[in-house]
């Protein structure tokens, strides 16, 4: 086998080894992949020396080919986003439309000098607690990022490179990379065994499926990025997808959509609405009931300032 290679020799495509990774589908990619004449017949096509790995050049090309194994990342709010959301909330809206009122009624009735500060200060409260929610949320955004950053930084995983088992970070992962895989490692790419050791590996992540799969290099050989080695002998396996082009990279650019909120946020809304409602119907009642009082006490004179007076 070659241990160099140039950006022309290659033969595998993208497309192909999308072929031979395609979930929930175990018998078709091994049939593709004993088409292509087993796993050693892959390692072939990519120039890849299965007993010394990849060299130094080769990841290069294969990099520039492939691409680097990260992920998709979900877009921040914007803190404008953040404050509409705020100011959507029924209270802050029924405020507001409260403050509307009073500020209106309160210049007419007592003149702008002092007519403004009832309704005045109400906006100012809405303005303070929109922003501060906003901002409380812009801001447990930034540190949730910079603390997945963190974590990811800090991962290793052990390949095999040069003749030599060696620890890299995850994102530094090729295809055609040699991974060394033992009990207790998450998969860190989608890759297939090359030898004959045999492991059994969590695919819960990924599938929902409970029960430990094992798998070996003449049965189901393929070990799914994201998923763990729960027991079994050191094994190595071939990489074949990485980043988007993995299993669990392909679900994960599903999911960075809009966030949707969980069972227990649309319940909470679902109170607060109803908190909302409930005051803007006690709020009525009481208006129209003072409406009424002032009403019977001035024998119906004077309705305008009756309505201004139960406001």
């Amino acid at each position: 086998m070659s241990s160099a290679i140039q950006p022309g020799g290659m033969d595998i495509t993208q497309k192909m080894l999308d072929d031979l990774n395609v979930e929930q589908s175990e018998v078709e990619n091994k049939s593709h992949l004993d088409k292509l004449g087993g796993v050693e017949g892959l390692a072939r096509s990519l120039h890849v020396n299965i007993t010394t790995g990849l060299t130094s050049e080769q990841v290069i090309v294969l990099r520039s080919k492939y691409g680097n194994n990260q992920f998709p990342v979900s877009p921040l709010d914007s803190y404008l986003s953040l404050l509409i959301g705020a100011l959507s909330d029924t209270t802050l809206l029924i405020l507001i439309a409260a403050a509307s009122v009073s500020l209106v009624l309160g210049i007419l009735t007592e003149g702008t000098e002092h007519g403004w500060i009832e309704g005045g200060a109400i906006f100012i409260a809405v303005f303070l607690v929109s922003n501060i929610s906003a901002g409380n949320d812009y801001s447990k955004q930034l540190q949730f990022r910079e603390l997945e950053k963190t974590s990811a930084e800090d991962e290793r995983c052990s390949v095999f490179r040069d003749s030599n088992i060696i620890r890299i970070n995850p994102i530094d992962i090729v295809v055609g990379d040699i991974l060394i895989l033992q009990a207790g490692d998450q998969i860190p790419a989608d890759c297939i065994i090359v030898d004959h050791h045999s492991v059994f590996s969590n695919e819960a992540s990924l599938t929902g499926e409970p029960e430990d799969k094992k798998k070996s290099k003449d049965g189901d050989c393929f070990l799914l990025s994201s998923c763990l080695v729960t027991e079994g002998e050191e094994v190595r396996a071939l990489v074949i997808g990485i980043g988007i082009r993995s299993q669990w990279g392909k679900i994960k650019a599903n999911l960075v959509t809009e966030s949707v909120n969980t069972p227990l946020q649309d319940k909470l809304e679902d109170m607060t609405k109803l908190i909302g409602y409930v005051g803007m119907v006690s709020a009525f009642g009481t208006f129209a009931a003072l409406v009424i009082s002032i009403w019977t006490r001035n024998n119906g004179q004077n309705v305008v300032q009756g309505f201004v007076d139960a406001f």
